[in-house]
C-alpha cells in the first residue's frame, strides 16, 4: 500500500502526520519507506532521528518518484509520501502511484476552499489512471478548542468536495507542534503528551482500517 499525504497550502500538518503515520506503521510489525518530496526535507530528518529501520528516499524529480514508489512496492508493505506544500510535479507523481491520498486541512471555509484544488488533481490522478484510485480521505487538523465542534458550514463545504472525511479529528496541541523539535512520535513523549496520542492513536487506526486491515500485520 502507498499513502501519500498532500495539500497546496504549507503549515496544515503535512509532514507531521506522514511522520507519525510510518512510524506507528513500523511499530505495527510493516516494512515501511518513506518518499520525501519536498524540498524542505523535513521528514527526512525527522525519520532518521525518530526511527531510523525505517527507509528513506529523498526525491522531488516527478518521474524518479514513480520510479522509486514502484521499486519499494517490491521491498516493502508499506510506503509514505509526504508531498510538497504546492501542486507541483511531485505531488502529481505521488498521485499517480498512490493508493490513498490524505489531506490534512483546518475546519474553515477558507482552508477547505484552498484544499478543493489538491481534490481536483486527485481525480485528475484517477482520470489518468482509469479508476478510482488514489482514494482520497479529508482530516482536519489543528483545530483549535474552540472550534473542536465542527460548524455545519464546514461539514457542508468538505461534503461538496466530494471526498470523505475522517470521523477522527487532531486538535492543535502543544506535544503534538513539539513533536518535530523532539525529533520523536506523540505517543512517545510521555505523559504530558497524552491527549495527543491518544487522538493520532484514534485516527490512524481509521485510517489503517480502510487501507491496511490488521490481518496484514506481522
Amino acid at each position: 500500500m502507498f499513502i501519500t499525504v498532500v495539500n497546496q497550502k504549507g503549515g496544515v500538518g503535512k509532514t507531521t502526520l506522514a511522520v507519525h503515520l510510518a512510524v506507528w506503521l513500523h511499530e505495527h510489525g510493516l516494512r515501511v519507506a518513506v518518499i520525501d518530496a519536498d524540498g524542505q526535507a523535513a521528514s527526512t530528518r525527522w525519520i532518521r532521528s525518530a526511527e531510523p529501520r525505517i527507509t528513506v528516499v529523498t526525491e522531488t524529480d516527478a518521474d524518479a518518484i514513480i520510479e522509486r514508489g514502484n521499486e519499494l512496492r517490491q521491498t516493502h508493505d508499506a510506503i509514505v509520501g509526504d508531498g510538497p506544500a504546492n501542486l507541483a510535479e511531485a505531488t502529481r507523481a505521488l498521485l499517480l502511484v498512490a493508493d490513498l491520498a490524505i489531506v490534512p486541512c483546518g475546519a474553515t471555509v477558507p482552508e477547505l476552499e484552498a484544499a478543493a484544488q489538491s481534490f481536483r488533481i486527485l481525480r485528475s490522478a484517477q482520470l489518468v489512471r482509469s479508476g478510482t484510485l488514489p482514494a482520497g480521505r479529508l482530516v482536519f487538523n489543528r483545530l483549535r478548542s474552540d472550534r473542536f465542534v465542527l460548524t455545519r458550514e464546514s461539514r457542508q463545504a468538505a461534503s461538496a468536495l466530494g471526498v470523505p472525511l475522517c470521523d477522527s479529528v487532531l486538535r492543535l496541541r502543544e506535544a503534538t507542534a513539539d513533536s518535530p523539535g523532539q525529533r520523536s512520535v506523540v505517543w512517545r513523549m510521555g505523559r504530558r503528551a497524552k491527549d495527543a496520542s491518544n487522538e493520532m492513536t484514534t485516527l490512524l487506526e481509521e485510517l489503517a482500517a480502510h487501507e491496511c486491515p490488521a490481518t496484514h500485520y506481522r
